[in-house]
């Protein structure tokens, strides 16, 4: 956060929520900036590790008072994320409330806490939460991503494409929409405007894996396991430990009777997430056709398994 005005407002990217693959990640937001603050506090209050951070905040809180608006906002803001990691949503929630005290039309603050009730679960008061802050700014584009993530997760998702279209429309080139619309897409069969959708951020930014990922697993649905592969590899080279990206490509080998390199993968998987149903069925399906080759009797029968997504 840095606008460093006199009042409370905020730049929604400190708040931002990422996307995986077509649902939001909610994280916690990133530290706010205080302006010509001297408690010492500050020092622990902006600092990585949540313990320290949720120290110094409370610190700065425990003379409020003294602070301008914008840095009693900062200050609650910054505990609410500490405790959002932690998995304490009920001291978050409560602090993102303070803060919504001191400026109560920020559309930033409200995504923020809505995003964290749908950390915890609390799915329509993420919702209301959302929908404020599309009252406070019609173009608050990741209110719309984070509804539509909601929606999803209600498992409604006619309102979520609503949502994710309407800020696309606001941003043809919003990444988080792009990604999130192509995995509906493809989670409904409609595989090449799935397709669509994640080639246009793979255009401008080639190292996103989500989409990668994403569009391999299109491609792999429509049997083009060739162009499958290339995704997958290209996410893995980003990240050499992406567990869905490697039962994917796993899919796609099996895909192609390569059943040798498709357990190696599933293997791998299996080291990096221990007892994943997909990656243990395919590991095991792997050493009973590799067997059956090894016998020379007649190879057995396969059908390949549906693609690994990060749809939810």
């Amino acid at each position: 956060m840095t606008n460093r005005s006199s009042g409370a407002s905020f730049q929604t990217t400190a708040l931002a929520l990422g996307a995986v693959c077509g649902s939001v990640m909610l994280v916690a937001p990133a530290a706010a900036e205080h302006v010509g603050a001297t408690n010492p506090g500050w020092d622990q209050c902006r600092t990585a590790d949540p313990d320290k951070r949720i120290a110094g905040c409370t610190q700065v809180i425990g003379a409020i008072a003294q602070e301008s608006k914008h840095n009693q906002v900062a200050a609650y803001v910054n505990r609410a994320g500490a405790y959002q990691a932690k998995g304490d949503y009920a001291h978050a929630l409560e602090d993102f409330g303070q803060a919504l005290e001191v400026d109560p039309k920020s559309a930033t603050l409200l995504v923020a806490r809505g995003a964290a009730h749908h950390a915890k679960g609390d799915l329509d008061s993420a919702i209301a939460d959302y929908e404020r802050a599309l009252a406070e700014d019609k173009k608050a584009i990741a209110a719309f991503v984070a509804r539509a993530a909601a929606w999803r997760s209600k498992g409604d998702k006619d309102k979520a494409l609503v949502d994710l279209n309407e800020a696309i429309k606001l941003d043809k080139r919003h990444t988080p929409a792009l990604v999130a619309r192509g995995a509906i897409y493809h989670s409904a069969g409609d595989h090449d405007h799935a397709i669509a959708d994640y080639s246009s951020v793979i255009a401008r930014d080639p190292k996103n894996t989500m989409a990668l990922n994403g569009r391999g697993a299109c491609y792999y649905a429509k049997a083009e396991y060739d162009k499958a592969l290339a995704d997958f590899d290209a996410a893995l080279k980003v990240d050499a430990n992406y567990v869905s990206a490697l039962v994917n490509r796993a899919n796609a080998w099996r895909g192609k009777k390569d059943y040798a390199r498709a357990k190696a993968d599933y293997d791998k998987a299996l080291t990096l997430k221990p007892g994943m149903p997909a990656a243990k069925k395919g590991s095991d399906d792997m050493v009973r056709l590799l067997a059956g080759k090894s016998s020379g009797g007649t190879p057995a029968a396969d059908t390949a398994p549906a693609g690994e997504h990060d749809h939810n």
